[in-house]
């Protein structure tokens, strides 16, 4: 079969990423279950400046991204492997904002303002730094 595909101009790489020269396209197969949808649509559009993306499949199971170069001079082999590093790119993400979520939500509290009297104060602050703003100022005036 593997030669049959050498001889049409088609040549797969671990079974994940398929390039078909003569159509200039290359296929992800992307399994759905380990990236899930989100993270495949956000992979697929950093990847639109430089390849016209099509998706396909079964988004609980199997996703196919099919490419075609668009503004990229390298191989499709290659652009098939750039697609993988996205997906890796946004799922390491998607794990450390979920594992530092409770660093940031502690950030927020302590810069926040707690009560409706630190926002009056923070206003008198303000007009004590830069001035009271009149009524009818317009700046674009």
């Amino acid at each position: 079969m593997e030669s049959h595909l050498l001889t049409a101009g088609i040549h797969t790489y671990m079974g994940f990423i398929k390039v078909d020269e003569k159509s200039g396209e290359v296929v992800v197969k992307v399994n759905a279950r380990v990236f899930p949808i989100d993270l495949i649509y956000q992979a697929a559009y950093s990847l639109m400046d430089r390849a016209y993306v099509i998706l396909d499949g079964d988004p609980e199971d199997t996703v196919y991204v099919i490419m075609k170069p668009r503004n990229y001079e390298g191989s499709l082999e290659e652009l098939g492997r750039m697609l993988y590093d996205e997906l890796l790119n946004f799922a390491f993400y998607a794990v450390q904002s979920v594992r530092n979520r409770g660093i940031r939500e502690a950030l927020l509290k302590a810069v926040a303002p707690k009560e409706e009297e630190d926002f009056e104060e923070i206003a008198e602050l303000w007009e004590e730094k830069f001035g009271e703003a009149d009524e009818g100022d317009d700046e674009t005036e």
